[in-house]
């Protein structure tokens, strides 16, 4: 199995000093320079995927291993993959313009057969996020931002789509649409640009990252605003991915650059 780069120290203002100090941050093979999602696979592990290639990674949380990595189709698939999110024993990709891949959970170095799906969202908004749903056999889409002409969404909010799994479209009326007046002061809208989604079976709530302005939120199910934390430029440069383990642990996951590798970073939930 490939090793990740070793552990290294992590300064941060997420949380309790505790979290802080209890954190852990590795730092990504080439394969994810430009990591893009997460998703959980395992108690103690995530899925990732680059915004290349259908190439899905799984990475241990404890040693930052990479434990298999499939590819979906032979040739391997490629488009502009924005999300991952999996559902029982089966990996769903979502491209920027809301085309959603599914396929099985593939062996390492397998090539795994898939499906694609229409979600229908890609002419409303530019997508940037996927993820599990409380609602069973569906996916919440995320809008990064709205599409001119789009009917269902506006830039000035913050819009999640429901898709019910093997369908043809996602619900037209959005699973959250929210004022962003509501949870943002007037400084951090300009830049808020949501990058990734998770929901929290544990908790039942959401979360969503800005990568652009730094900012992890968390809502209910309705769309209240329960918590709003901020991450330093240092060390969360870009964040593409979240993923919610247990209640126990939060990943994120940044994008490199040319002189910079992805990183992966672990807390403790609280």
């Amino acid at each position: 199995m490939m090793k990740l780069a070793a552990l290294l120290p992590v300064a941060l203002t997420l949380g309790t000093a505790q979290q802080i100090e209890e954190a852990r941050r590795f730092s990504l093979p080439n394969g994810l320079e430009e990591i893009s999602g997460l998703a959980i696979a395992s108690e103690r592990s995530v899925f990732a995927h680059n915004d290349e290639h259908a190439i899905v990674y799984e990475i241990e949380l404890e040693r930052g291993r990479i434990l298999r990595a499939f590819a979906l189709g032979d040739p391997t698939l490629e488009g502009d993959f924005e999300g991952i999110a999996r559902v029982g024993s089966r990996v769903f990709l979502i491209t920027s313009d809301g085309l959603i891949y599914a396929a099985n959970i593939g062996r390492h170095r397998q090539r795994v057969p898939y499906t694609v799906h229409d979600s229908g969202v890609g002419p409303h908004c530019e997508i940037e996020g996927l993820s599990a749903s409380p609602q069973p056999g569906e996916l919440l889409i995320l809008c990064k931002r709205g599409r001119r002409g789009g009917m269902q969404t506006d830039a000035r909010r913050l819009t999640v789509y429901r898709w019910s799994i093997d369908s043809e479209h996602a619900l037209e009326t959005p699973f959250l649409s929210l004022a962003l007046s509501g949870f943002l002061t007037k400084e951090e809208r300009p830049d808020f640009r949501p990058s990734g989604i998770d929901w929290d079976p544990n908790s039942g709530a959401i979360y969503i990252v800005s990568g652009r302005n730094r900012l992890m939120l968390t809502f209910d199910r309705r769309g209240t605003l329960l918590e709003k934390r901020r991450l330093t430029p240092r060390q969360h440069p870009m964040t593409e991915g979240i993923a919610m383990l247990g209640g126990r642990w939060i990943a994120l996951a940044d994008e490199g650059t040319a002189t910079r590798r992805g990183r992966l970073t672990v807390y403790p939930a609280r």
